[in-house]
């Protein structure tokens, strides 16, 4: 049973996928490029996640109240959806600024602060867009379903592992790969300890996660401008993009906020987890 559990997990954001690009690709015929196909069959799948939400907690596992399960409707006694979800917007802009600061200081970065509409409208898309996307699925759905086939301990790590592989490029050299691998890792896990610390709450999950996208994006795309010779331990690698959080120096920054969190929270956690 416990194997057939995992196995119909593991298959069903893959067969979600499936199931909304066979939605998407008749657009194909009226003239959509493909290149918004896969664009497009994403928005299905994730809209055939949500639909799905309610009905799978409660065969699969006979829950009700999916939406406070997963972290969305349900906020601890302390704050509000709000005021979680711009705490963790503004940790992003903490870690973020303490990656560009030593970037500007030594050169490798110059001040733009030239972007579009279009582009500052795409960071907005970004941050709301992925932020509650991606924690929906791997802090909600994923972290939750681990939980109940192996307990949260497990969860935490196998969540992280999970989402740092489906996010990194294996077009990469070996060890920027690792590197970038190892702070998606790292990310997974703090995203999971900022959830316990807000009382079960999405919404600061989204909040960083989100910023963290929108904002490199933002600043790749106008408000600065990061020479190429800068080292790849400061800004980390990619191939398109560099990922700041696989560099030396964002992991250090992973690995203390993760360690802070763990220590200054240390008893709500092993609370949570028990």
């Amino acid at each position: 049973m416990q194997k057939s559990k995992i196995f119909s997990t593991i298959l069903f954001i893959p067969l979600l996928y499936l199931l909304g690009w066979l939605l998407a690709s008749p657009l194909l015929a009226i003239g959509v490029e493909k290149a918004q196909i896969s664009l497009i069959g994403t928005v299905f799948t994730f809209i055939l996640f949500i639909i799905s939400m309610p009905k799978w907690f409660e065969i699969r596992w006979g829950l009700q109240n999916t939406w406070i399960i997963l972290g969305i409707n349900k906020v601890g006694k302390e704050g509000n959806r709000l005021s979680y979800f711009l705490k963790g917007l503004l940790y992003s802009v903490i870690l973020l600024s303490l990656i560009l600061i030593p970037i500007i200081s030594n050169e490798w970065g110059n001040w733009l602060g030239m972007f579009s509409y279009k582009v500052l409208w795409n960071c907005l898309l970004l941050i709301v867009g992925i932020g509650f996307a991606e924690e929906l699925v791997f802090r909600g759905w994923l972290l939750e379903e681990l939980k109940i086939q192996y307990g949260f301990k497990k969860a935490i790590i196998l969540q992280a592992l999970i989402f740092s592989i489906t996010h990194v490029g294996f077009n990469l050299p070996f060890w920027q790969m690792l590197s970038i691998l190892l702070g998606l890792f790292l990310l997974g896990i703090l995203l999971s300890l900022l959830r316990i610390k807000d009382n079960n709450s999405l919404w600061g999950c989204a909040g960083l996660h989100g910023g963290l996208v929108g904002i490199w994006f933002l600043t790749n795309n106008g408000l600065f401008d990061i020479s190429k010779e800068a080292p790849g331990w400061l800004v980390g690698y990619g191939i398109a993009n560099t990922n700041p959080l696989g560099g030396f120096y964002g992991i250090s920054l992973l690995l203390f906020s993760c360690i802070f969190y763990f220590l200054k929270f240390k008893n709500q956690i092993f609370k949570f987890i028990k």
